[in-house]
């Protein structure tokens, strides 16, 4: 019968994956909740916060990892993925790990809101980028080449430290691109769309990795978050 409890002597359970090194590191690679508007040029713009949306996508998340084991959760040092990493952590007893390689790639004189205010625009520059795909493209941007290389050898990193383990580790939507590209031989560094708080799901036994699952958004069920 479904759901009926096997008591047999001897009887064993099915394995867990979770602790077994054999059967490789799972990270959770996903990408913060959504950003508070900011004005161009100010402070806040150079690192914003949460908007109230993404506190509760953040909040929805941890909901719908409650009760899966991981070892530990990793963010970027910016302030939106910590906000997003913290309710991982709270029922867990964990504390964040922050990793400076895991920030959002930088966008040399577009920061501080000024690659916002090119797309709210449709500014010709800015449509000429998105029609590349390349972040080099963006004056005085970080290389797409750079950006992949501190992505690959930071997962490399967190995996090596948690063998047969699972981590969640939050980063943003660039970076999370740049590692997708490089290990599906992409050309363009913009390959998928990955929206706020969506789960990228990888494995890894140490020398080859595998994606088990891109952009998984199934915990934002009211439209109004996704």
């Amino acid at each position: 019968m479904p759901g009926a409890t096997d008591a047999r002597a001897g009887a064993l359970p099915q394995p867990s994956r979770h602790g077994d090194a054999r059967l490789g590191t799972e990270i959770l690679l996903i990408r913060h909740g959504e950003s508070a508007p900011v004005v161009p040029g100010t402070p806040e713009s150079f690192d914003p916060p949460l908007s109230s949306t993404g506190v509760v996508q953040a909040l929805a998340l941890a909901t719908r990892l409650e009760g899966r084991p991981l070892d530990a959760v990793y963010t970027s040092t910016m302030a939106r993925a910590m906000q997003t990493g913290e309710p991982l952590t709270d029922e867990r007893g964990l504390e964040i790990v922050t990793r400076d390689d895991l920030r959002e790639v930088f966008l040399g004189d577009w920061e501080g809101g000024e690659f916002r205010r090119r797309a709210a625009i449709g500014d010709p520059a800015f449509l000429a980028f998105v029609a590349s795909g390349r972040w080099g493209s963006i004056p005085g941007a970080e290389r797409d080449e750079d950006l992949q290389a501190r992505m690959r050898d930071a997962l490399i990193g967190i995996a090596a430290a948690h063998p047969g383990g699972s981590v969640a580790v939050v980063s943003h939507g660039g970076a999370i691109n740049a590692w997708l590209a490089q290990h599906t031989g992409a050309r363009r560094g913009m390959l998928a769309v990955i929206d706020n708080t969506s789960v990228t799901t990888l494995r890894t036994d140490g020398e080859r990795w595998s994606v088990l699952g891109v952009n998984d958004q199934h915990h934002l069920g009211d439209p109004l978050l996704a």
